[in-house]
């Protein structure tokens, strides 16, 4: 696995890539909390079928956690070792229950990329448009949850881009889920 697609993934998405450890904002801290926790939980309560609890309380939507912030600092040492952590029980998963976890992991990516709207003959200005333009000449559909749309530059590419308002990057209308079933019938 390597982040390649990621990098270009957050570039899109107008989020920055730290060149050396960084603590970031608490906001890139709270939107990296909900993505990682939110994933784990939705492997967690949905493919493993286990609901965690947390004193008596039953966790059955990944989404439904809230992220507060606290006035301890960031740790870089903890950070690190958190997320290495992580990444290994991943792979403990994977090798445990026979999850072709690298092949998945592409699929994923070259699907994540498709959250972007690829504009071939843009030639209006980038940053944030007007609700009115967010269709971008191309009848682009967003759903409710989008609070605005931005089209960026990469590598000489324009793209149309949708977020909510935490941030999060979001699918337009014609996204389709990764198609894992051929994964899953090699299996």
């Amino acid at each position: 696995m390597t982040g390649e697609k990621i990098q270009k993934f957050m570039q899109l998405g107008g989020q920055s890539v730290a060149k050396s450890l960084s603590t970031g904002s608490v906001t890139q801290r709270q939107l990296g909390a909900r993505l990682l926790l939110s994933e784990v939980l939705e492997y967690v309560i949905h493919g493993l079928g286990i609901t965690p609890t947390v004193n008596g309380v039953k966790i059955t939507d990944a989404d439904a956690v809230d992220y507060a912030v606290t006035d301890t600092p960031p740790d870089k040492t903890e950070m690190l070792d958190g997320l290495a952590d992580v990444a290994y029980t991943m792979y403990w998963n994977a090798l445990a229950f026979g999850i072709p976890l690298e092949e998945a992991f592409q699929l994923v990516c070259d699907n994540n990329l498709e959250k972007f709207v690829k504009l071939s003959n843009w030639t209006n200005p980038i940053g944030e448009l007007s609700p009115d333009t967010w269709h971008c000449g191309a009848d682009i559909k967003w759903p409710e949850a989008v609070v605005r749309v931005e089209v960026v530059r990469v590598n000489k590419e324009y793209f149309a881009v949708g977020k909510d308002s935490s941030g999060k990057v979001r699918k337009p209308a014609h996204y389709r889920q990764v198609d894992l079933s051929q994964l899953l019938a090699a299996n």
